[in-house]
């Protein structure tokens, strides 16, 4: 929902009227056609105060008033006024490496343990190399034979066809030792990221299957991207993963025969870097682009931290009827006190207005027409002036025409006495609506776009 929206009452057209007759035998008066507009406005006015003042009386059980109106004089100022789209989502690191041995074999050793912090290219487990050893050994020795023979064969001054051959074991050969090295190499499992270790799910001892081939992605989660050979305990490896989302996943070579069903035996995150995962409704999201500024407050937090829109998503989930998009939302820099997985709500700047005249929008009152008019104080004299209204925002209205940046103007305060009645929020009177539809507070005050 959009947090900050503009607050303004317009003319709306043509008014409708209603004729009102005379008394029967009275000599016919000239006709008055009174605005409807009026009578609804005086309608809702009424209902809204006195539903109000009744919650307020009922609920005090004193003759006390449970509220009072004072006015303050404040200065017309400059200032920013924001709006911005509201959402919610999960803090996540923006990279995560989901960890796999690329090959076959007994786990000889692992190095590191849950909250470990590791750097990129970091050794973290290894498998046995025996059976791998005599491979690289014999693909060497195959190579080596093949370009001898080529040799003696060139000196020799055989024959096309046998040159041609001799070339193509070499070829061969150079290939087979190639996969000989990938796979000793693959006995190592090494970080791709720097991060923290999220999650270890081997033990010395483990047989693990594996088959070479690796997929990098984006996200904080990924899929199966490949299938792993049958290794010594039968089972079948995953393969690497290929997240979706955005930020950055590595994977090493994959394979596993984890029990747990983690997408790594190894899982490594960053810690110096998150996102938001939020969504935003299907009427909002025509508003947000890649760049636009954000406030992220994480769940049970005080202070807020910042961060920049990455990613808008094309197509939309839909829940309980409700089409809403992903928004990928990078924070800026490394703050403390972020921890994967938790709430966050995010506000989305989607206007900024810089130097604007502003005055508190409970020092705006509307006519039943939507003309507004401030209290101006001069030399000792209080006058009634028109104003021209922008945006609101924060309980601040943009003000285009009227007043001037050192003008003094009177403020509605309400106090609520202590003692008396309920507790309210920043909602206003009982039903959330306040006077004005805003509350004492966000935009409507007790006269911000209703009846003043």
């Amino acid at each position: 929902m959009r947090a900050l929206t503009t607050s303004a009452l317009g003319d709306g057209g043509d008014e409708a009227t209603a004729e009102i007759p005379a008394a029967p035998g009275a000599p016919m008066p000239p006709k008055r056609r009174i605005s409807r507009r009026v009578i609804i406005v005086a309608v809702v006015v009424v209902v809204a105060v006195g539903g109000s003042l009744l919650g307020l009386w009922l609920s005090s059980g004193s003759s006390t008033p449970a509220f009072s109106v004072t006015t303050q004089t404040v200065s017309v100022t400059t200032g920013t006024i924001k709006q911005t789209v509201s959402a919610s989502g999960t803090i996540e690191p923006a990279e995560q490496a989901d960890l796999n041995f690329g090959v076959s074999g007994q786990v000889t050793a692992v190095n590191v343990k849950v909250g470990d912090v590791v750097t990129a290219g970091q050794a973290l487990a290894t498998v046995s190399t025996t059976a791998l050893q005599a491979d690289l050994d014999a693909a060497q020795a195959t190579l080596a034979s093949a370009e001898a023979k080529l040799s003696a064969d060139e000196s020799a001054s055989a024959s096309a066809a046998t040159i041609d051959s001799d070339e193509a074991s070499v070829t061969s050969a150079q290939s087979q030792l190639t996969s000989a090295q990938t796979s000793f190499a693959d006995a190592t499992l090494t970080s791709t990221i720097a991060g923290t270790v999220a999650s270890v799910d081997l033990t010395v001892g483990q047989q693990v299957s594996g088959s070479g081939g690796s997929s990098s992605g984006s996200g904080a989660s990924g899929s199966s991207a490949a299938s792993g050979s049958s290794g010594a305990s039968g089972a079948t490896g995953s393969g690497a993963t290929s997240g979706s989302g955005t930020g950055s996943t590595s994977s090493a070579s994959s394979s596993s025969t984890s029990s747990s069903g983690t997408s790594g035996q190894i899982v490594v995150v960053s810690t110096s870097s998150y996102i938001v995962s939020a969504t935003v409704d299907d009427t909002e999201v025509s508003q947000i682009a890649a760049g636009d500024q954000a406030i992220i407050t994480p769940s049970g937090a005080t202070t807020p931290v910042y961060g920049t829109v990455s990613t808008v998503g094309i197509i939309a989930s839909e829940s309980s009827g409700v089409a809403s998009f992903p928004v990928t939302i990078a924070i800026t820099g490394s703050p403390s006190g972020l921890y994967p997985g938790a709430t966050a709500t995010v506000a989305i700047i989607v206007k900024q207005l810089n130097d604007v005249v502003e005055v508190p929008t409970t020092a705006i009152t509307y006519s039943s027409s939507g003309n507004a008019t401030v209290q101006v104080q001069k030399n000792g004299q209080t006058t009634t002036r028109a104003v021209t209204v922008g945006q609101s925002a924060s309980g601040e209205t943009q003000i285009t025409g009227g007043v001037v940046a050192g003008d003094r103007v009177l403020e509605r305060v309400v106090h609520i006495n202590a003692g008396v009645g309920r507790t309210f929020g920043s909602g206003g009177f009982p039903g959330g609506g306040g006077f004005g539809g805003g509350g004492f507070t966000g935009g409507g005050g007790l006269t911000g776009g209703g009846a003043g």
